[in-house]
């Protein structure tokens, strides 16, 4: 759904939505100068916390910053009232823990260090710690190196799942340059769409980005029309599998009435 200052200008019928006016709203929908210090500070912070503290420094390997900031494509936070929510930020940490390591001890020592400086952690998830500050809420995920990429704890499992969280932002930068910059603006237009299209399941952001690069089209410049493109190639794909979870989905519900 676009905002209201999108409008389609021919009283006549339909017609073309200049570029220009999509790339207004990727201005728009981008981070502000004041989310990314806040981020930038909040993420370094943290990093040099831990990095020293007693709970967590024999344990300490490295950090980086992961998910949509690290790939560029993260939009601006949602606005409550009169203000706006805090930005998500993703922290790889990198370990000495090995595979013969509990994930759910891993995890609460983390949440142990995490505490100790003085945070607070907001809950313990299935890979990661959920860290709330005044200027980020930022997910802290422990990792340890293999020899070709890593892996990460998994509570679910009760053990460690392979990742590879760089070769994440490499292949976004790749598909950057394939698309000629067009396509990390792109998946800014999708995360917005689904956030003003909030029903039925949401993907979350690397799947949208996979989406984009498999779906839109390379060679149009204009947003507009490789966005519809892009929708229609979805559906096209994966209308029947959506329509048939869809018609499942219905079908559990209608038997869980009787």
């Amino acid at each position: 759904m676009l905002p209201p200052y999108i409008e389609i200008q021919s009283i006549y019928g339909a017609s073309m939505i200049p570029n220009t006016r999509f790339t207004e709203l990727l201005t728009d929908i981008e981070p502000s100068k004041t989310t990314k210090s806040d981020s930038s500070d909040a993420h370094v912070k943290i990093r040099s916390s831990l990095k020293t503290d007693p709970n967590w420094a024999a344990n300490w390997e490295g950090s980086f910053l992961a998910g949509s900031y690290a790939r560029d494509t993260a939009i601006r936070p949602k606005r409550v009232g009169d203000e706006y929510e805090r930005a998500d930020v993703d922290i790889i940490l990198e370990t000495n823990f090995t595979e013969s390591d509990d994930p759910t001890s891993v995890l609460n020592l983390l949440a142990k260090a995490a505490r100790n400086q003085d945070y607070e952690v907001e809950r313990i998830n299935r890979r990661s710690i959920r860290v709330v500050t005044n200027k980020a809420e930022i997910d802290l995920v422990p990792v340890f190196k293999t020899w070709d990429a890593y892996k990460i704890t998994d509570r679910e499992i009760d053990g460690w799942t392979p990742t590879n969280p760089p070769a994440h932002t490499s292949w976004s930068g790749e598909q950057n340059s394939n698309f000629n910059g067009r396509f990390k603006p792109l998946v800014k237009l999708f995360k917005w769409w689904r956030r003003e299209n909030r029903s039925g399941l949401r993907p979350k952001g690397f799947v949208l980005e996979v989406l984009v690069a498999r779906h839109a089209p390379k060679a149009e410049t204009h947003y507009g029309e490789c966005f519809a493109q892009m929708l229609e190639n979805i559906v096209a794909s994966y209308g029947d599998m959506a329509d048939y979870r869809s018609k499942a989905l219905a079908g559990r519900s209608w038997y869980a009435r009787q």
